[in-house]
């Protein structure tokens, strides 16, 4: 299985159908999105600021702003299984299956990451891959010149979150962090994360 962070810069863009696209022809895997919280997250950013409220309810909100990003995505997503749960993985898991993830605030919890801004929509993909010992593919709305995409000038430059920028290099699967035009070498790229 290969989780698959869609970011929340793809929302509003024809990139999101391309990659659920290639995500249906490349069957031979299994997969399992999740996505971002889009213009959702950025929206309870500035409320925050506005209206001064605690980091643990941002966090909070941040997450109902993911489910909102995935239900808005419900009609490129008919051939997915939608879990809510991780320990429904672990006893119905199926090769060559389709499964979004549902966002919920107690299963955020279960990752154990900070309840703040240092730990987005990045780091709770990156906890969920550790916790289903899956590699991990991040699609960004940026550029990338090097094949193999975590580098210290990705990290520097803000793309990431600190939680993530801080600890990835304590798992053993593989990431990769690609630009959203990358759809059509998900083959290749997931070649590189599982072998």
């Amino acid at each position: 299985m290969v989780v698959i962070k869609i970011g929340g810069s793809l929302q509003s863009t024809s990139y999101i159908k391309k990659w659920i696209k290639e995500i249906k022809i490349n069957r031979n895997e299994s997969f399992l999105l999740v996505f971002g919280g889009g213009k959702y997250a950025k929206y309870v950013r500035n409320e925050q600021k506005i209206k001064n409220y605690n980091d643990a309810e941002a966090h909070k909100l941040a997450i109902d702003a993911m489910k909102k990003f995935t239900n808005e995505n419900i009609s490129y997503l008919k051939d997915f299984t939608f879990i809510d749960s991780f320990s429904y993985l672990k006893k119905n898991f199926q090769k060559r299956k389709l499964y979004v993830w549902l966002p919920s605030e107690y299963e955020v919890e279960q990752l154990n990451i900070p309840k703040n801004w240092d730990a987005t929509s990045d780091s709770i993909a990156l906890e969920i891959s550790k916790k289903i010992n899956a590699p991990l593919l991040v699609i960004k709305s940026i550029r990338f010149n090097k094949e193999k995409y975590i580098n210290s000038f990705i990290l520097k430059k803000g793309v990431l979150d600190n939680y993530f920028s801080n600890n990835y290099k304590n798992y053993d699967n593989r990431i990769s962090i690609v630009g959203r035009e990358k759809h059509y070498k998900l083959r290749e790229i997931c070649n590189y994360l599982l072998n």
